[in-house]
């Protein structure tokens, strides 16, 4: 990007607002835990074709309806601590890489890069094994996350920021 003031006020604040939507993935990833510590993984079916029976009803080719259908279906049966587990752990670090790069200490630059690189390689790998849409979109957010982490540290070391 360019060196002019400007500039690296807007990339600041593309920065913030960058960081800000991760913080609210993080928040969501947390209530998701959270839903799942509560049970609702194993409603999740039925609360499914509660919102869609009607759609469903009016149009049983609907695609929408039938993809929430298909998509609850696949809610693992029995016991889902993994992902209950894994949800809260992802929000809780995403949370804390957001805070702390907010509080703009130094080191959070490098170790927020470093545990981003981290749910990258482990995003991709588990995309390899398991295919989907989701894993690589949410990669590309860290990346994107990433990316403006670097101009905003490079920015802060020469005292633009």
């Amino acid at each position: 990007m360019s060196d002019t003031p400007g500039t690296h006020r807007t990339e600041h604040r593309l920065f913030v607002l960058t960081l800000l939507a991760k913080g609210m993935l993080g928040v969501v990833q947390l209530m998701t835990a959270a839903a799942i510590a509560l049970g609702a993984a194993n409603q999740l079916p039925a609360m499914a074709d509660w919102l869609v029976s009607a759609e469903l009803a009016e149009d049983p080719g609907d695609l929408f309806a039938s993809r929430i259908i298909a998509l609850a279906g696949n809610v693992p049966n029995g016991d889902v601590t993994f992902y209950g587990v894994y949800f809260a752990a992802h929000g809780l670090l995403h949370l804390g890489v957001v805070v702390a790069l907010l509080s703009g200490a130094i080191w959070a630059y490098p170790a927020g890069i470093a545990v981003l690189a981290g749910f990258v390689i482990y995003q991709l790998a588990d995309w390899l094994n398991t295919g989907g849409v989701m894993l690589p979109i949410l990669s590309a957010i860290d990346l994107a996350v990433i990316w403006m982490t670097l101009i905003e540290w490079r920015n802060r070391r020469r005292g633009r920021a």
